[in-house]
């Protein structure tokens, strides 16, 4: 994931629809050697893609902690009530990443759809600003860069774009540091990744 001295302590991951960043980001949490991985999944398509059964109650997320997987189906315990789910999610999560050592990672796609450009759910900004004491990094996807709120842009220290040519998208790639004339020019399932530490790049494919 890039030149580093230090662990990210979030990672943006940018992209237009099927330009592969889901593909990445399922396959990050895949190799990293974490203690837990965590995954919002509102609509199911973690679960499907992973081939691990979702959890929808405290008790199930619970004893899923011992798979090292907890994929989280909101609509159990919060029918009618996503906003609510989310929030809940990330303070539980946040929580359990205190009980013990390792890297911990949560998945949220499209994040753009749980917070503002004005306004961002206090959990979610535990996260962002604190989970990093507990090694809990915020590993975020969006079509929309420019709709993500700056407590989660300013504490992303990795970048990773894909195909993109939205101008908002672009002109928020560019505002990160990101390389906007590649960016835009970038073959589907192609990426590069800018460490916003040190200033390293990387390029890789996932098809």
């Amino acid at each position: 994931m890039g030149d580093h001295t230090l662990e990210p302590a979030n990672t943006l991951l940018v992209g237009m629809t099927g330009s592969g960043k889901s593909t990445f980001a399922y396959r990050y949490l895949l190799n990293a050697p974490a203690a837990c991985r965590f995954i919002f999944d509102d609509l199911g398509r973690a679960a499907t893609r992973l081939k691990v059964r979702p959890v929808g109650t405290v008790k199930q997320c619970e004893d899923a902690l011992a798979s090292r997987w907890v994929i989280f189906n909101p609509h159990v315990m919060f029918p009618g009530a996503t906003r609510d789910a989310f929030r809940w999610f990330c303070k539980w999560t946040y929580e359990v990443s205190k009980r013990g050592p390792g890297k911990k990672l949560l998945l949220v796609d499209e994040i753009w759809q749980w917070q503002n450009n004005l306004a961002i759910p206090q959990e979610l900004a535990l996260v962002c600003q604190t989970g990093r004491e507990e090694n809990l990094e915020l590993v975020c996807a969006t079509q929309m860069p420019h709709k993500i709120n700056s407590s989660i842009t300013g504490q992303s220290t990795e970048l990773v774009c894909f195909r993109t040519d939205e101008r908002l998208a672009l002109d928020a790639v560019r505002d990160l540091r990101g390389d906007v004339a590649k960016v835009e020019n970038l073959p589907m399932g192609h990426w590069i990744s800018y460490n916003r530490i040190t200033r390293g790049e990387l390029a890789g494919r996932v098809f």
